[in-house]
């Protein structure tokens, strides 16, 4: 399993490349960078991110960098118990199995790979959810339902608190519409 992927950052001006792909040890291994434009801010970022991934999609560390200078790597054992890189425990994150970057639609693979899932199912989660470029970390609820599908892609009524919308993945569970969010170049 390798792929290359290209998203097109439709909120701020900006894009993303990712790269999938298996290691020798039969997990994942997604490595992104992302260039985006805060024009509130009047401000450009780089981000780039490595998330390593058991066979069950399930993230067991992650790393992620603004600019080659803000940087974060927190550590996990798959069942929603979180360490920084010294080993020790973050209790505000416990029971997190799914890590959310805000400047990735690739954190909704995660989730939605993890599960074998129905018309009409719908699952709750608690994610880590890492907010680019400040690299904050809380604990955050988020919903699937799978709600059809149209030859190759599947489509997720996503929910976060407030926020709705409805999201299309392809058949390996990769963004391909994120409407007024993120969409697909490649």
């Amino acid at each position: 399993m390798d792929f290359k992927v290209v998203w097109d950052n439709e909120e701020l001006y900006g894009c993303e490349y990712l790269k999938i792909g298996e290691t020798v040890e039969n997990s994942l291994l997604a490595q992104g960078t992302v260039i985006y434009v805060d024009k509130e801010k009047a401000e450009a970022y780089n981000t780039s991110y490595t998330i390593e991934l058991d066979k069950q999609w399930r993230t067991r560390k992650f790393s992620i960098m603004v600019d080659s200078l803000s940087t974060l790597e927190l550590h996990s054992d798959g069942k929603g118990n979180w360490y920084n890189t010294k080993g020790d425990s973050i209790d505000k994150l416990k029971g997190a199995i799914d890590i959310d970057i805000s400047s990735t639609p690739f954190s909704n693979s995660l989730p939605i790979n993890r599960i074998n899932w129905s018309i009409n199912q719908i699952e709750h989660f608690h994610m880590v959810y890492i907010s680019v470029p400040s690299l904050e970390t809380k604990k955050v609820p988020q919903s699937y339902q799978y709600i059809r599908n149209e030859g190759e892609f599947r489509y997720f009524n996503y929910r976060c608190y407030n926020y709705e919308t409805i999201i299309c993945v392809d058949s390996n569970g990769l963004v391909v519409d994120y409407p007024n969010v993120f969409s697909r170049r490649f």
